[in-house]
């Protein structure tokens, strides 16, 4: 093995180990502005430390564009540009990588663009911070300690990949455990390390925590400061939550949440699904709607699971799609469905 592939190995493991050490740092004082800590205009209410995030706003990878990021940059809630309209790392665009990381990751990207704010202070930034730490290891993201940080995870490209994720991998480990390794769950009670008993509501919150195990109320370094300035960004934003959420959605649609998939009672998002799809346990039978399209209780290794039916002579599945014979539970019966496309 070359000497250089070693150390790009050693940089991959390494930044794994080392984007717990960001866990609970409270950031200087002096490098976020008197916005962040006054109460957000509209209607964000009074906060509790139960609930910070909503899950599906969270993972909303697909409201928000590039060209929004980027007049958000342009004209901040602070009454001016931040540096990070025009900067660049490693030759990516603070917004581009900042999109990047949200589609691959699927997380919102306010989610970024308030720990940028929350962390470093960037957002509220006019000029390219000093000293240079404070963005090229914004998340510290690859820092054994202050003065000891690998160089290939140099930039604010890299360090938001690197949030992006430990963020993505916090909630799976969520849905495959229901508690991450440190013990934060949703409806799981914990104590934080500002010795508050906090129960998070959703796996959102329950990942904030797992990052940021401190409330902090009124104060920069915990949960709370990420409430108040994501209420703030959303203001600046207009963003009332993903598009097409508060209708609820059906069998065979795209999601990335189960609350997502409000539209079926029980249903779930099979998010290792191309965009995710909504769907339902069954034994047979499917529900139905008027104003639907019908599904039918397609046979798993471990049950029935509804799909929506297909015309293979005229199929109209979605992208990663294809429409397949398949047989059901319950019955001998056996109906065109749509199903993912062999990887």
């Amino acid at each position: 093995m070359s000497s250089s592939l070693r150390s790009l190995l050693l940089a991959i493991f390494l930044a794994g180990a080392f984007v717990a050490l960001a866990c609970g740092e409270d950031p200087p004082a002096t490098v976020l502005q008197p916005l962040d800590f006054t109460k957000p205009e509209g209607e964000a209410g009074d906060f509790d430390r139960n609930r910070i995030v909503e899950s599906a706003a969270f993972t909303d990878s697909e409201t928000l564009d590039v060209q929004t990021v980027q007049r958000f940059l342009a004209k901040t809630p602070y009454g001016r540009p931040s540096f990070l309209e025009t900067y660049q790392s490693n030759g990516v665009r603070a917004a581009d990588a900042i999109l990047k990381a949200s589609r691959q990751y699927r997380i919102n990207p306010l989610v970024f663009l308030v720990y940028s704010e929350i962390t470093q202070g960037l957002v509220g930034e006019r000029n390219y911070p000093f000293p240079p730490d404070r963005i090229e290891y914004v998340f510290r993201c690859g820092c054994l300690e202050a003065t000891n940080c690998l160089p290939a995870l140099a930039g604010f490209d890299r360090q938001v990949d690197c949030l992006g994720r430990a963020l993505r991998a916090a909630i799976d480990e969520i849905k495959a455990n229901e508690i991450t390794t440190t013990g934060w769950g949703p409806d799981v009670a914990t104590v934080t390390l500002d010795n508050l008993k906090v129960t998070p509501s959703d796996d959102a919150t329950a990942a904030l925590y797992d990052r940021t195990p401190r409330v902090a109320e009124g104060k920069a370094g915990g949960t709370w400061i990420f409430w108040n300035v994501w209420n703030h960004y959303t203001v600046a934003l207009d963003y009332v939550g993903p598009i097409g959420f508060a209708d609820g959605r059906w069998i065979g649609e795209a999601c990335q949440t189960a609350a997502m998939c409000s539209g079926v009672d029980g249903a779930i998002c099979a998010d290792n699904y191309p965009d995710g799809l909504c769907t339902v346990s069954c034994n047979g039978q499917c529900p139905t709607q008027p104003s639907k399209p019908e599904s039918f209780c397609a046979r798993f290794p471990g049950g029935g699971y509804c799909l929506p039916i297909c015309n293979p002579a005229a199929p109209a599945c979605r992208d990663g799609y294809k429409c397949v014979r398949v047989a059901g539970v319950g019955s001998g019966d056996a109906r065109h469905v749509c199903s993912p496309e062999p990887g």
